[in-house]
């Protein structure tokens, strides 16, 4: 039941963004099953066994699957962060401590050894953690099919603590009253502490919107403290208190919920006129901003030829407008060149008034062809 509800929430999550494509910034979430193998809870008791010193037992549970909850926010290709909620199961497999301290651990409830049965089996129960985790992870190569990454986190741990055990190698355990055969512990508590894991993985972009992760995670933290009560008065351990550990690996699912990410600009050959007075090569502040716009233009695009062209109109005579169109044509390509357009790209050229923009009979003051072209090529 709790792995349907676990992984149904999960889904539901998921899948509400099958219809959005990935990009390098947004929300996502994801859901991550596997399996997980917590190591033993070494605790100590803070009340005293019969020989005078407090228990030293460790908590044992089998190997299980382990199933994650994620919901994050990718800040740039290389950085994101999520809050991670966390089911680690597992049934309880033994409870003992050192074999020179009496009792030394727990058994299988409810049953009485003998000469012929000295032994008792495993105790009933769990422990099973439930974490909420805010992780910071980096992304080493997030444009790549497969992409490695480490990660940290801090939070907190919910450990449920279920056991019923019988006291093992009680010495002198005889069925009286104050001394019975049958002496049981039970524990029914849960404790939340703080908690904190470190993370390691790569991912395989399966989709622009879906990306399949592996993850490692170990997961440690402050001590838990549980109470256990016993059946017979003289065996009170108290409360125990021990620290969690556990190693998991899991694959996991993760989807985008960020809008796509709009196409990138498309440079074609374009063509900028920048205007002039008459009979002047210096660049006005309309013409500056042509200018301003045709190196952006060209930088952006990383254009592979630049052409610039002087004219002027037929007022004046020919070697004169030649003159002119010339200042005028160097006027534009060294105020490109101030602006980052690589002087290798750029070519320079003139034709005075025999190429106008409008025909003109001679001596004709027209504003149109008092102007220098740049032709953009990629």
């Amino acid at each position: 039941m709790k792995l349907n509800l676990l992984a149904g929430a999960a889904l539901a999550a998921v899948f509400a963004a099958s219809g959005v494509s990935a990009q390098e910034t947004g929300w996502y979430g994801a859901v991550d099953l596997g399996y997980h193998w917590p190591q033993s809870v070494k605790t100590q008791s803070d009340q005293n066994a019969p020989d005078g010193a407090s228990y030293h037992w460790a908590w044992k549970s089998e190997k299980d699957w382990t199933g994650f909850v994620r919901l994050g926010y990718q800040f740039n290709p290389h950085w994101r962060a999520e809050v991670e909620g966390g089911y680690r199961p597992g049934d309880l497999k033994s409870v003992h401590g050192p074999a020179q301290r009496q009792p030394v651990g727990l058994c299988t409830p409810g049953v009485t050894r003998t000469a012929a049965a000295p032994t008792c089996g495993s105790p009933d129960g769990s422990i099973e953690a439930w974490t909420l985790m805010a992780n910071v992870i980096y992304d080493f190569a997030p444009g790549s099919w497969l992409n490695p990454f480490l990660g940290a986190g801090v939070g907190i741990n919910r450990l449920d603590v279920k056991t019923l055990g019988q006291f093992s190698n009680v010495p002198g355990a005889i069925n009286t009253t104050t001394n019975p055969a049958i002496q049981n512990l039970t524990v029914d508590d849960n404790d939340i502490a703080i908690a904190w894991q470190a993370i390691a993985g790569a991912s395989i972009k399966a989709t622009d919107k879906l990306k399949i992760d592996f993850t490692y995670r170990y997961i440690t933290g402050a001590d838990h403290a549980w109470q256990s009560v016993g059946s017979a008065a003289a065996l009170q351990p108290g409360a125990f208190e021990g620290q969690y550990k556990d190693q998991s690996v899991t694959v996991g699912l993760r989807y985008s919920f960020a809008s796509p990410p709009p196409p990138p600009p498309q440079y074609e050959a374009r063509e900028f006129i920048v205007y002039f007075p008459f009979d002047q090569s210096v660049l006005t502040t309309e013409a500056q901003s042509v200018v301003t716009e045709a190196a952006k233009y060209s930088n952006d695009g990383h254009a592979t030829k630049i052409v610039v062209v002087g004219h002027t109109d037929t007022s004046g005579s020919p070697k004169y407008n030649a003159k002119l169109s010339e200042r005028r044509a160097k006027a534009v390509a060294d105020a490109l060149v101030s602006q980052g357009v690589p002087a290798a790209v750029l070519g320079v050229d003139w034709k005075g008034e025999s190429a106008p923009a409008v025909a003109t009979g001679d001596g004709v003051k027209e504003p149109l062809n008092r102007r220098s072209t740049i032709s953009i090529n990629f």
